[in-house]
């Protein structure tokens, strides 16, 4: 026998970090898929293993989502502790952001999969992350926040640790061209802004009245988004959606033929609610350079206001059918467009490329915090929210 033909029936060796490499492998394809549209043939596959050998390390596809997710959560855990254990005086504002940012984006897919696949962790695992997840906010409220402002009351510190978490985890729900080094430093410098922006006044939103439409498909449409948001599209059925109203049967299918176009109209709505906020913020007058603070009003305002129907843009894109996935994405892309036109306008020292990434930045935080419920308890939140969305885009006229 020859040497070739030896080494050939010679039993490989298992790689050091094959476990490693299946998760890194299936955060991947979570993000780009979904949870429900990947199988674990499709990880092994990726992993260039069987699927036999896929289950020896893990035992399912939860099991993964769960391992990918707390890896994440643990690298900025351990950076926080890493930071606690250094007095504040050298540790500093600086470095403590830095710290925090690097490890954010290392961690970079975090954002995606916790707020949009979470609902698919087993319970004790999804109470685990949530309670990491606040746990996360409350050290930077510590070791940021309150070691640099002495003027802030519990509500302020709250929402701008939220705001500043946001910033840093939040690179995942969108891209940038930005190299590393240039996105870190503008994602310091808007925590920094956030942290030192003034306490904000004024603002606050009155109790609502609940009142809903007669119109049953309008009913329809609200009760679906809730639904979606609540337990994903794939975990709710179209009789799910109708029974909430008593509406079942041929009277159901007078307003919509299948789940997928309830899914189509909660969409279009918001599209058609914030093609509205963008005419309004447009006409009013004011001065060029302010038509991107209306923007963030008009923004604010829709995110408070139909908070299901955003939600349900943000997590089940996805689910949208083939055909109408390209106008969705055209119509949020001229969106965000808009935004960065009058950005431009009110910033014009910055080049297009951080202007379009604090732009970004300033709709996540507004897309995070609209869907934290205890810090819509706080009658400062629209002020702080604005605010923050300001601060992080280096502005600062409510």
């Amino acid at each position: 026998m020859d040497a070739a033909a030896a080494e050939s029936r010679a039993p490989k060796a298992r790689p050091r970090h094959r476990r490693a490499e299946i998760a890194e492998n299936a955060s991947e394809l979570f993000s780009a898929r979904g949870f429900h549209a990947v199988r674990m043939e499709d990880i092994a596959e990726a992993s260039n293993i069987t699927a036999r050998a896929l289950y020896r390390h893990y035992q399912n596809k939860q099991a993964l989502l769960s391992h990918v997710v707390l890896q994440d959560q643990q690298r900025l855990m351990e950076t926080f502790a890493d930071l606690a254990k250094q007095s504040s005086e050298p540790r500093g504002l600086d470095a403590s952001l830095t710290a925090f940012t690097e490890a954010a984006l290392d961690s970079r897919r975090l954002s995606l999969l916790w707020q949009r696949e979470a609902r698919h962790l087993d319970p004790d695992n999804y109470r685990l992350v949530r309670r990491q997840a606040r746990s996360m906010a409350k050290q930077v409220e510590a070791l940021v926040v309150n070691s640099e402002r002495d003027d802030f009351d519990d509500a302020v510190a709250d929402i701008r640790s939220w705001a500043v978490v946001s910033i840093m985890t939040g690179t995942g729900l969108y891209e940038s061209t930005l190299s590393r080094q240039r996105l870190a430093q503008d994602l310091i410098a808007a925590g920094k802004r956030v942290i030192n922006a003034p306490v904000a006044e004024g603002m606050s939103v009155g109790a609502e009245v609940d009142r809903t439409s007669s119109s049953r498909r309008e009913q329809l449409i609200y009760a679906a988004a809730s639904a979606f948001r609540n337990k994903g599209f794939a975990g709710v059925s179209i009789d799910d959606i109708g029974g909430q109203l008593g509406i079942v049967g041929p009277a159901l299918y007078r307003y919509f033929d299948n789940k997928a176009e309830i899914l189509v109209a909660t969409m279009n709505r918001l599209d058609e609610w914030l093609a509205l906020e963008m005419s309004r913020a447009m006409r009013l007058p004011c001065p060029d350079e302010a038509v991107i603070v209306q923007l963030v009003h008009g923004y604010i305002r829709i995110a408070l206001e139909a908070t299901d129907l955003l939600a349900v843009s943000l997590t089940e894109r996805l689910y949208l059918p083939g055909p109408v996935v390209e106008r969705f994405d055209r119509v949020q892309a001229d969106y965000i467009s808009e935004w960065q036109r009058w950005m431009s306008v009110a910033r014009p020292e910055l080049p297009d490329t951080r202007a379009s990434t604090l732009v970004r930045a300033a709709k996540t935080i507004i897309d995070d915090c609209v869907r934290i419920p205890h810090l819509r308890q706080y009658k400062q939140f629209p002020a702080e929210l604005t605010c923050a969305a300001l601060a992080t885009l280096g502005l600062d006229s409510l």
